[in-house]
């Protein structure tokens, strides 16, 4: 294996119910973009002994922002997504750089995607959007009292509208079906269910 590849060994829990066979050697990255790899990773249950080839996507944690205005707005961007083939109403987020703090991650690309900062920020859950499948972990913060400091400077395959929607639409909307981003759903939840439940807007 090489450096990367026992990263990937690193992942697994010491109490898991399947351990990696032969610590990897019969793991084979199958495909590598910029953006991931997969690859075929070999576990055996420990309860049967049965042995069974998992395919695994590997690529890097990301980050989502609940980005709150005083006024009790929250900052959402509605751009394409080629996976559903239209467009979705979201937080703001992407990809954490290795070993790059989630709090600073997500205020980089909140101004990066929309030009909005604020202060505050903090860190409301990390969970794993498909364990089955992925490795990739997704965090969610919230930062308060943002406010429009710069214009916008999204990626160049980027089309972003951003819409301040006001906090006491949020459950609404999940509900109608109009946020259905599963990850950004999951966060919105959780902080619609702690302070965002009292927030007014």
């Amino acid at each position: 294996m090489n450096q990367e590849d026992e990263s990937v060994d690193e992942i697994v829990d010491d109490h898991a119910s399947w351990t990696r066979v032969g610590g990897g050697s019969h793991d084979e990255t199958l495909v590598e973009t910029w953006l991931f790899r997969l690859r075929k990773e070999r576990f055996r249950s420990r309860k049967s002994g049965a042995c069974h080839d998992y395919f695994v996507t590997h690529l890097a944690d990301g980050v989502h922002v609940i980005a709150l205005t005083a006024d009790g707005r929250v900052v959402m961007v509605r751009q394409f997504r080629a996976g559903a083939g239209r467009d979705s109403l979201e937080t703001p987020g992407g990809l954490i750089e290795p070993g790059e703090d989630p709090l600073v991650a997500g205020a980089r690309e909140l101004l990066e995607e929309t030009g909005y900062a604020g202060q505050g920020a903090r860190l409301i859950s990390t969970l794993f959007p498909n364990p089955a499948l992925l490795s990739m972990r997704i965090s969610t913060i919230v930062i308060t009292d943002v406010i429009a400091i710069a214009p916008p400077r999204p990626d160049a395959n980027e089309e972003l509208t951003i819409e301040l929607v006001p906090a006491r639409s949020i459950a609404p909307l999940i509900q109608e079906g109009l946020i259905d981003h599963a990850v950004c759903v999951a966060g919105l939840l959780q902080w619609v269910a702690g302070e965002g439940g009292e927030a007014k807007g």
